[in-house]
C-alpha cells in the first residue's frame, strides 16, 4: 500500500564505554534520560508471551491496529508509539539509546516477564539493540524490514511536509492540496497525515518534527554493539520488492543474531505490513507458535 523508499533510519551515535561489555552499556542505558512511552493494549483470554509492537520513523501505535488485533487470540499484544511520535512525550534527543532506554523502562514498568518483540524498520533497530543489550527481556525477536547496519538518511521530501503550519487550514483535504506541492506521493501523504490532530485552535502535528529532522542518527551499528549478540529465536522479515535489507547483510544477523532466519515476503516492499498484511501475519503467527 505504502512505499517509502528509504526511511531515515540512523541515530545519534551514542557515547560508548571504553569498554563496551553488555554490563557497561547497561550502565550507560541507565544514565540516559528515558520517558515514560504511550501504548495501547490488546487484551486476550490467552496465556501466552505478549507480543510487543514498535513502529518505525513517522508511524504510530495506530499503524499496527489490526495486527493487533488478528494476533491477540491467543496472547495480550502491546502497540507502542515511540518518543517524539503518536502520544508520547517530545523530547530534544531522539538516539538509539534513548529509545532503548526507553523500551527497558515500559517492560519494567508493565511486564513481570518476558515478551516476543517486533519492531518495523527504525522499531526494528530498537528492538535489536534492546534483545542486545538486555536479553533476559526478550523471549523472540521478530526483525520487520531492516538490517542491524547503517541507513543514510534519504527524507527531504517529508521533513519538508511535517514542518509545514497546518493550524491555518480548515480541512485535511485543503492540508493534501499545500502537502501534494511539496511531496506528489499521495500514498505518503496519506502516511504522514495520520500524524495530524485537531483541537480549537486548529490542525497541528502529533509528531516532533525538529529532533527527529536534526537527530545525527546512527553511526554504525556494529560499532554500537561490538561484542554482544542475541542467542534467542529471531526472525528476518523481508519485502520482496524492498532494498533495506541486502544479501550482503546476512552475515551481519547472523553475527549479531545467531539463531535468526529470514523470510522474504513476495511482491512485498518496506511497508509489508500493509501490502503483504495476509502473508506478513500468516508468517508472524507460525514464528509466535513454532519459532
Amino acid at each position: 500500500m505504502l512505499s517509502l523508499h528509504r526511511i531515515s533510519t540512523t541515530f545519534e551515535k551514542p557515547v560508548m564505554p571504553e569498554n563496551s561489555t553488555r554490563a557497561n552499556i547497561q550502565k550507560a542505558i541507565g544514565a540516559t534520560d528515558s520517558v515514560a512511552l504511550s501504548y495501547s493494549t490488546t487484551d486476550s483470554d490467552g496465556t501466552d508471551a505478549p507480543v510487543v509492537l514498535l513502529h518505525g520513523l513517522f508511524g504510530s501505535s495506530r499503524n499496527w491496529q489490526s495486527i493487533a488485533q488478528e494476533l491477540s487470540d491467543q496472547r495480550t499484544v502491546y502497540s507502542l508509539d515511540q518518543r517524539n511520535h503518536g502520544n508520547s512525550p517530545h523530547t530534544d534527543s531522539h538516539s538509539l539509546y534513548d529509545m532503548v532506554a526507553d523500551l527497558h523502562r515500559w517492560h519494567n514498568d508493565h511486564l513481570s516477564n518476558k515478551a516476543i518483540y517486533v519492531g518495523h524498520s527504525m522499531g526494528g533497530l530498537a528492538v535489536m539493540a534492546l534483545a542486545l543489550i538486555y536479553p533476559e527481556l526478550v523471549e523472540k525477536l521478530v526483525v520487520v524490514d531492516i538490517a542491524p547496519r547503517n541507513y543514510a538518511p534519504h527524507h527531504d521530501l517529508e521533513f519538508q511536509a511535517l514542518e509545514m503550519d497546518v493550524s491555518g487550514f480548515n480541512s485535511r483535504s485543503e492540508i493534501d492540496a499545500a502537502m501534494a506541492k511539496i511531496h506528489p506521493v499521495a500514498a505518503v501523504r496519506k502516511f504522514l497525515q495520520m500524524n495530524l490532530e485537531r483541537d480549537k485552535e486548529g490542525y497541528r502535528w502529533a509528531i516532533n518534527v525538529l529532533p527527529l529532522k536534526n537527530a545525527a542518527y546512527l553511526s554504525g551499528f556494529q560499532e554500537s554493539f561490538p561484542e554482544l549478540t542475541f542467542e534467542g529465536p529471531t526472525l528476518v522479515v523481508k519485502g520482496q520488492n524492498s532494498d533495506y535489507i541486502q544479501e550482503s547483510d546476512r552475515p551481519l544477523f547472523s553475527r549479531y543474531f545467531p539463531s535468526s532466519r529470514l523470510v522474504e515476503l513476495k511482491g512485498a516492499d518496506h511497508w509489508l505490513h500493509y501490502s503483504a498484511q495476509k502473508a506478513f501475519i500468516e508468517t508472524l503467527r507460525a514464528f509466535l507458535e513454532n519459532g
